[in-house]
C-alpha cells in the first residue's frame, strides 16, 4: 500500500510537472513558427509588387518572377548572389501553381497572382528558417527529456523522504498485528482446548457453549489478520503452472456440504483445460473464499453459479449469488472489517474473507471486481492463462 502510495504521488506530481514544461517549450516553439510565418509573408508581399513602395526590403532572400503572356517572356529578379536558379526549370514549376496559394518544396515558398498579361510569382528561401525551426524542435524535445529526468530523480526521492514517517508507522502497525496475534494464539489455544473439556462433561451448559463458540470466532479473526500481516509482509510468492479448472472443481466438491446444510445448490460451468502461473495456495484460497461468500450470502433454495471460461490467452472466473448490492457498498466491498449487509453483525464473519481475496489476487497480479447486475452478486477473477501442453 505504501508502495502504491509513493507511486500515485511520483506519477501525480510528473504529470503536472510534464504539463508546465510542455507547455513552456511548446509556446517557444508556437510563437517562433508564427514569427517565422509572418517573416515569410512580409517577404512574399514584398517579391509580389511590381513597384516596392509599401515595404522597405525584405528580410529574407527574396525574388521575383514576372511573365508576359503576350510576347511570352520571362524575367527573374533578385539577388542572385544567395541562390543559383535554373531559370527555366523554375518557370516550368511556376505555370503549374496555383494562383494566390502558398507552396513550399525545399525551403522554397512560392506564391502566384495573375497580371492582366501573365503573371507575377514571389520566392522566397525559407531554408535557413526552417533549418533553425528543426534545431529549436530538437533542442525543446531534449530539454523536455532531460528535464523530465531531473525532476523524475528529484521527485523520487523527495517522495521517499516524505513517505518515510507514513512507512515507518505502517511498519510499526504490521508488526504489532503480527505480534499480537502471535501472542494470543497461545492462550486462546488453551482456552479452546479447556472449553472442549469440559463440554464433554457438560454439553448442554449455555455459558461452555457461548464460551467455546466466541472462542472459535477469535481463532479465525486472529488467522485472518495473521494472513492480511503476512502478505503485507511477504509480497513476493512462489509461483508455478495451476491447473485452475481441476481446483474450481475441487473446490466446489468440498463446499457442496456447506451448500446442502443451507440448502443452497452449487451450478458448476468450468472449461477443461485452464491452465494458470500462480501460488497454489494462494489460488485455492482466492477460490475458495469467493465461494463460500457466495454460499454465505445466498438465501435457501437459490443457486450460486460459479463460471470458469478462456479467451484470448485469458481465464475469466465469475462467482454470483442472488442479492443486491449498492454503488457505495461495492465501493468499499475489498476493504478490511467492511460489511455490506448490517444485519449480518454476529454471522461469523468479521468482514476480513474479501479483503483477504483481493491482497491474494494483487499478489498473483490477478484482477478481481466486484458487480451487482440483474439481481446477482457478481465477483469475477481474470487474468492471464499459463499455455502448458499437459
Amino acid at each position: 500500500m505504501i508502495n502504491k502510495l509513493q507511486k500515485k504521488f511520483i506519477l501525480m506530481t510528473m504529470f503536472f510537472v510534464g504539463i508546465v514544461i510542455f507547455g513552456i517549450l511548446a509556446f517557444l516553439c508556437i510563437q517562433s513558427y508564427e514569427r517565422n510565418e509572418i517573416l515569410i509573408d512580409r517577404s512574399l508581399a514584398w517579391s509580389l509588387q511590381l513597384k516596392q513602395q509599401e515595404y522597405e526590403g525584405s528580410m529574407l532572400p527574396s525574388y521575383t518572377l514576372i511573365y508576359n503572356d503576350r510576347t511570352d517572356s520571362f524575367v527573374l529578379l533578385g539577388d542572385e548572389r544567395h541562390v543559383q536558379f535554373d531559370v527555366d526549370a523554375l518557370k516550368r514549376k511556376i505555370d503549374t501553381l496555383p494562383y494566390d496559394m502558398k507552396k513550399e518544396e525545399n525551403g522554397m515558398i512560392m506564391k502566384k497572382h495573375a497580371l492582366e498579361q501573365g503573371y507575377i510569382c514571389g520566392i522566397v528561401d525559407a531554408s535557413v528558417l526552417k533549418e533553425q525551426f528543426s534545431q529549436l524542435l530538437s533542442r525543446c524535445i531534449g530539454v523536455f527529456l532531460i528535464s523530465m529526468g531531473i525532476f523524475f530523480s528529484a521527485v523520487y526521492f523527495m517522495s521517499r523522504w516524505i513517505i518515510a514517517p507514513v512507512r515507518r508507522t505502517w511498519d510499526a502497525q504490521k508488526r504489532f498485528i503480527a505480534d499480537a496475534s502471535h501472542e494470543l494464539k497461545t492462550p486462546l489455544t488453551i482456552i479452546l482446548a479447556d472449553s472442549e473439556l469440559l463440554l464433554e462433561k457438560d454439553p448442554d451448559d449455555p455459558w461452555l457453549i457461548s464460551l467455546h463458540e466466541e472462542a472459535e470466532r477469535m481463532k479465525k479473526l486472529i488467522y485472518d489478520l495473521l494472513e492480511l500481516a503476512r502478505f503485507d509482509a511477504l509480497p513476493v510468492h512462489q509461483s508455478e503452472p495451476v491447473d485452475l479448472s481441476q481446483l474450481c472443481e475441487k473446490i466446489a466438491l468440498g463446499m457442496e456440504e456447506q451448500a446442502y446444510d443451507k440448502k443452497v445448490m452449487i451450478d458448476e460451468q468450468i472449461e477443461e483445460g485452464v491452465f494458470i502461473h500462480a501460488d497454489p495456495e494462494d489460488m485455492h484460497r482466492l477460490a475458495a473464499l469467493l465461494l463460500d461468500n457466495a454460499v454465505k450470502y445466498t438465501p435457501p433454495g437459490e443457486t450460486v453459479s460459479i463460471r470458469l471460461t478462456k479467451k484470448d490467452h485469458r481465464f475469466i472466473l465469475r462467482f454470483s449469488n442472488p442479492g443486491t448490492l449498492s454503488r457505495e457498498q461495492l465501493a468499499h466491498i475489498f476493504e478490511r472489517f467492511y460489511k455490506a449487509d448490517e444485519s449480518r453483525k454476529n454471522d461469523g464473519s468479521f468482514g476480513l474473507g474479501l479483503a483477504i481475496a483481493s491482497e491474494t489476487a494483487r499478489r498473483n497480479k490477478f484482477e478481481l471486481n466486484a458487480d451487482c447486475r440483474d439481481g446477482e452478486v457478481i465477483f469475477t477473477v481474470t487474468g492471464k492463462t499459463n499455455n502448458i501442453v499437459k
